[in-house]
């Protein structure tokens, strides 16, 4: 098992590193010089996201499981409403509809300020995933996405999509959301006490699905810094 953490948490690095030499080939591409940022600071949180890990290995940290160190809950509820928060704006930002990038903007906003007043005014944050940022973040990932895709089928930026970073972080986000959910919902009513095969199986799965989906954005961003990128060629007038 920790050796699937270990190469999970490597190749989360490596996706750093190829992000920044994929920004040495293309210093103009914005958006994805804001994902590789983004996936410093989703390394970083994963990174201090060990400390119950190391707690639970280390005999002489043993007094700490009686504290809020034992578990990242309030780490991570808060890291997956930003996680939602830039995969949207990232997927919504490159839409020409200027209905449809209104629409993701909105409701962008309804979810953050929404997840954020549950995890304050409930005992989430500490004990579990929310349930709600999880949903309404998938719901609205999907919706994002299903926008960004009718947005290629609209003008000649299909042509280039192999040579899309973005399209290959579409494909491989949402496969790793349709994985995680269901552990995510069901993670909190179980724990190592109470079934440690099915906590075994959650963290075998879930490690897994983060291998899938870092070393497809080290293949994405090696890959289309080979590749020439076409001017894209903008509609303009138009309002849908």
């Amino acid at each position: 098992m920790r050796v699937l953490l270990f190469i999970f948490l490597l190749l989360e690095g490596f996706s750093v590193i190829s992000g920044i030499y994929y920004l040495k080939r293309n210093p103009k591409d914005i958006e994805n010089r804001l994902f590789t940022y983004f996936l410093f600071l989703t390394f970083t949180i994963e990174t201090i996201g060990l400390i119950p890990a190391i707690i639970h290995y280390n005999e002489a940290l043993h007094y700490l499981k009686d504290t809020a160190w034992y578990n990242n809950f309030w780490l991570f509820n808060p890291y997956l409403i930003v996680s939602f928060t830039f995969y949207c704006l990232y997927f919504g930002k490159s839409l020409q509809s200027r209905i449809l990038k209104k629409i993701v903007n909105y409701l962008v906003i309804f979810f953050v300020i929404s997840s954020s007043l549950i995890l304050i005014f409930s005992d989430v944050l500490f004990v579990s995933y929310s349930n709600f940022t999880l949903f309404v973040g998938v719901a609205l990932l999907f919706l994002a996405v299903s926008f960004y895709y009718y947005d290629l089928l609209q003008d000649e930026k299909l042509l280039e999509i192999k040579k899309s970073v973005k399209f290959y972080v579409s494909v491989s986000f949402l496969l790793f959301n349709l994985i995680s959910l269901p552990l995510w919902i069901y993670f909190k009513y179980f724990s190592n006490s109470i079934s440690p095969e099915f906590v075994r199986l959650y963290q075998s799965i879930f490690y897994l699905s983060n291998v899938l989906l870092y070393s497809t954005y080290i293949f994405a961003f090696i890959y289309c810094a080979q590749k020439k990128q076409l001017p894209v060629l903008k509609k303009t007038g138009s309002s849908i």
